[in-house]
């Protein structure tokens, strides 16, 4: 049997110095080269509803994260450190010879995987381009759609929202609503938003009335607060200032710069107004600036007659 540990030890050298690399490209486009963590992911979805799925062949693309050995492999699951030569150089010398190695032990979350026990033979499998791998998984069901190309931060905004419309039940009620956020924890904004105003609404009852629920409150919230803000957002047309953003980040935006002036300025200012000044504040460009201006005086005009 041929002796392929010194060809193990320069493929680990080889991966080490190419994951260097990938920390470098990274570094440039400002995102990070980390091996998904499943305790982060299970922080962020809540994950439950756990079923044994047994042996399965699962594609090696498909496993992107670590229950314990994230911060010993990046992204790619390439070697990080040195002290995981030995094993690494040994597990090649391994497949290079046939050798029948165990199963590997998987956490399966939509379409994507996380090593429970077998990280160093998924680095080496996917190092020598092997498409398939034998592991025994355990899948926890998620009512969202995962995926290997998604940011962390994306699964977690998209839990955030099911969150949302399971708590506020605006989804059955009002069906085709589109409240998207693109930054994580801004949903807890909307949602603190909507108990302050059903302490408003309910501070306006008359005795003996019946109080508003929560769900009641969401409902009058969307479309006495929220709507509105929106057509404030739409004729100001702030949106074309901030690509990438949605109108749901701009109400959560706008709503906390109207916060701070009235902290500065100590009077309550109208949300039409905040949306203005945000608008000025944040737009780039002279012509846009000059078209709000214009905007804002004829709203203005308007209100007047």
């Amino acid at each position: 049997m041929t002796d392929y540990r010194i060809e193990g030890r320069d493929q680990f050298e080889s991966a080490r110095f190419k994951s260097l690399l990938n920390n470098l490209k990274f570094f440039t486009k400002e995102r990070t080269n980390k091996l998904l963590s499943f305790d982060e992911i299970n922080r962020g979805l809540e994950l439950h509803n756990q079923h044994y799925l047994g042996m399965r062949e699962v594609k090696v693309e498909n496993i992107v994260g670590s229950i314990d050995r994230y911060k010993d492999f990046d992204r790619y699951f390439l070697p990080k450190k040195a002290h995981l030569e030995h094993r690494w150089s040994n597990i090649y010398s391994a497949y290079k010879n046939d050798v029948i190695l165990p199963a590997v032990n998987l956490y399966k979350v939509g379409d994507i995987y996380f090593v429970i026990d077998g990280n160093h033979r998924v680095s080496v499998a996917k190092r020598m381009g092997v498409l398939y791998i034998d592991a025994e998984v355990t899948e926890f069901r998620t009512r969202i759609p995962i995926t290997r190309d998604m940011d962390p931060s994306d699964m977690f905004i998209l839990s955030e929202r099911e969150k949302f419309m399971d708590v506020t039940k605006l989804r059955e009620k009002k069906p085709g609503i589109k409240i998207r956020l693109t930054i994580p924890g801004k949903y807890d904004f909307l949602l603190n938003q909507i108990n302050r105003h059903m302490y408003y609404l309910n501070e306006k009852l008359e005795k003996g009335q019946e109080q508003y629920s929560f769900e009641d409150t969401a409902l009058d919230w969307y479309d006495n607060v929220y709507l509105p803000a929106r057509n404030i957002i739409d004729h100001y047309r702030i949106i074309e200032h901030f690509p990438n953003r949605t109108k749901s980040d701009l109400y959560v935006w706008i709503n906390a710069h109207k916060y701070y002036l009235r902290e500065k300025y100590g009077d309550d200012i109208g949300l039409s107004d905040a949306a203005y000044d945000f608008s000025k504040k944040f737009s780039k460009g002279f012509w846009p600036r000059v078209r709000l201006a214009f905007d804002n005086i004829i709203e203005k005009l308007k209100k007047s007659k």
